[in-house]
């Protein structure tokens, strides 16, 4: 037995060319009243240029997680919990001497991708010792980084971490140290993640990097 479906849409067509479907009162070339669904090729031009004058503007996007597949919505960043682009600061404040040795920051590493972009040292000024190796005082060796790990809450998971420490010296105990760092978290479900590219060279400091595989 072969099923034939109909599918019913309600579509106005006024003077001008305006289709509205699920409206009789289209106000744009296409209205659509309700939800979208586009399950093959979705066809678009390039974004013209924006700037902050533009009123309620907005993205539209095609989800991969809907059900079913492909339905589309509006991007509102307003309204997200979490943005494609986000700008985190964190001030660390009391800390034992000048160490943050290892911090879960508690973003899951399989859905964000998280980078430094501003770092302030605030307190004493680190004062040059002896370090076993060289040959004259020195001011150690100052770290600031994000690196991914194990989650201390959730063994299961990996998580981002930041560390920012001075590996060879520590500060006095009575030193006033702060840290302020600005972090940029970004969206993985917006963005695509790239092979990684090993590089051989052979012993030298100089060389050339073969351009990524982008399509």
């Amino acid at each position: 037995m072969i099923r034939i479906v109909l599918l019913f849409f309600v579509i106005s067509m006024n003077s001008f060319g305006q289709v509205g479907i699920g409206t009789t009162s289209p106000e744009t070339d296409l209205h659509i009243a309700g939800s979208a669904l586009i399950q093959d090729e979705l066809k678009t031009t390039k974004l013209g240029s924006t700037n902050n004058t533009d009123i309620n503007f907005k993205l539209i996007t095609r989800l991969t997680n809907s059900s079913p597949l492909g339905e589309i919505t509006k991007l509102d960043v307003d309204n997200l919990s979490v943005a494609p682009i986000n700008i985190l600061k964190y001030r660390f404040v009391d800390i034992s001497r000048d160490n943050l040795e290892d911090i879960d920051l508690s973003f899951e590493s399989s859905r964000y991708l998280i980078a430094i972009s501003n770092f302030r040292y605030i307190g004493d000024p680190i004062t040059k010792q002896n370090v076993s190796g060289h040959d004259r005082p020195s001011i150690g060796n100052f770290i600031t980084r994000v690196f991914t790990a194990t989650s201390f809450s959730n063994p299961s998971i990996d998580t981002w971490h930041i560390q920012i420490q001075n590996t060879y010296l520590d500060a006095a105990s009575e030193s006033d140290i702060e840290y302020e760092v600005t972090l940029i978290v970004y969206d993985k479900s917006y963005y695509r993640s790239l092979d990684p590219i090993e590089v051989n060279l052979g012993g030298s400091n100089t060389g050339n990097v073969s351009a990524p595989n982008i399509k």
